[in-house]
């Protein structure tokens, strides 16, 4: 995933330098647009993080970096057609501050939709997830101390990229990076590292390994 800034998101896909200063405008625009704002911040506001530790009087921040995912497409009247996209809201307040993750989308005759990805910093896009949280959930069931019983809760917390490698595995176009993840139950915070590993046939994700899970007890 390739963190850009609006104002050079296009210079991926674009080549006339007219349409790139007018798609410039058009992203400037839709992205400064109240409503699309309003709706990155109520998204934010889904996180199972946010939801879990609520914090009302936080200060709400929409970032104007943009990660974009499927190139946005505009029609000659500027109006956004197609695209995929991921934002960052900052919260400050209770103490902290916070990196929620909101991803936008816009399919043909669709109005604009969003949703809540995980919070922090992970360079993993919605697939990479759904896939990655499922081997995380497999691997804190059978790390010793890192389930409860009789607790319901569990979600996480906040994700963090440690670094990534110097070369590509065979047929990757891009070298591995390693994430931890944190994730909240009822008392416990469990750590769990996780390796994603771009290869030939998409992208290979290695959690753990187990004695690598860090568990700690925190309040309720």
């Amino acid at each position: 995933m390739t963190r850009t800034r609006i104002a050079a998101a296009f210079a991926l896909f674009l080549t006339s330098g007219t349409a790139l200063a007018d798609d410039q405008a058009n992203i400037a625009r839709l992205f400064a647009d109240p409503g699309v704002r309003q709706m990155t911040l109520a998204a934010a506001q889904q996180s199972a993080v946010v939801m879990n530790e609520p914090c009302p009087s936080a200060q709400a921040t929409v970032s104007t970096d943009v990660a974009v995912f499927q190139p946005l497409v505009f029609d000659a009247a500027g109006q956004l057609q197609t695209g995929i996209w991921r934002q960052q809201v900052t919260l400050a307040g209770c103490g902290g501050t916070r990196t929620l993750n909101v991803i936008g989308w816009k399919q043909a005759g669709q109005a604009i939709g969003m949703g809540a990805l995980l919070p922090g910093g992970t360079h993993t896009d919605v697939l990479l997830q759904r896939d990655a949280i499922q081997q995380v959930d497999q691997l804190v069931k059978i790390t010793p101390g890192a389930t409860e019983e009789g607790c319901a809760r569990e979600y996480v917390a906040d994700t963090r990229f440690v670094d990534r490698e110097a070369t590509p595995a065979p047929g990757g176009k891009s070298p591995p990076w390693r994430e931890v993840w944190t994730l909240r139950t009822c008392t416990k915070q469990i750590e769990v590292p996780i390796r994603f590993i771009p290869d030939a046939t998409g992208t290979t994700i290695t959690a753990g390994p187990q004695k690598a899970v860090k568990v700690t007890t925190v309040g309720k």
